[in-house]
């Protein structure tokens, strides 16, 4: 399972759902522990990472905005691992980058719809 996770990420390709990827649905916000970040409505949350992920996963995710900078960072699009992808401006949420499947419970998870 490594060895295909690996490969998997290594051709950028979509890992699929069933290889141990787990998102942990809040209300009104999704985290992905392996990522290390949680997203609502609005995008990419560094509040909600520290009330979900802890202060380490709040850091993580701060280093990582600092490396692109601030005014390069886009909170309203946003990948987890396994392909999740959802946008704020379009209110919807995909089963992976190529957005050719609605991903229902995301999309209702951080939009009500």
């Amino acid at each position: 399972m490594r060895r295909f996770l690996a490969i998997c990420l290594a051709l950028g390709m979509t890992i699929p759902a069933w290889a141990g990827i787990e998102y942990h649905f809040k209300e009104g916000a999704i985290c992905d522990p392996q990522s290390g970040f949680c997203a609502d409505h609005m995008g990419v949350s560094v509040g909600l990472t520290k009330l979900y992920l802890g202060e380490k996963a709040e850091r993580k995710l701060m280093a990582e905005i600092g490396k692109v900078g601030s005014e390069n960072f886009d909170p309203t699009i946003f990948t987890m691992r396994g392909g999740l992808t959802c946008s704020t401006q379009e209110k919807q949420c995909w089963t992976s980058k190529a957005r050719d499947k609605p991903y229902k419970k995301a999309t209702h998870t951080l939009f009500g719809k």
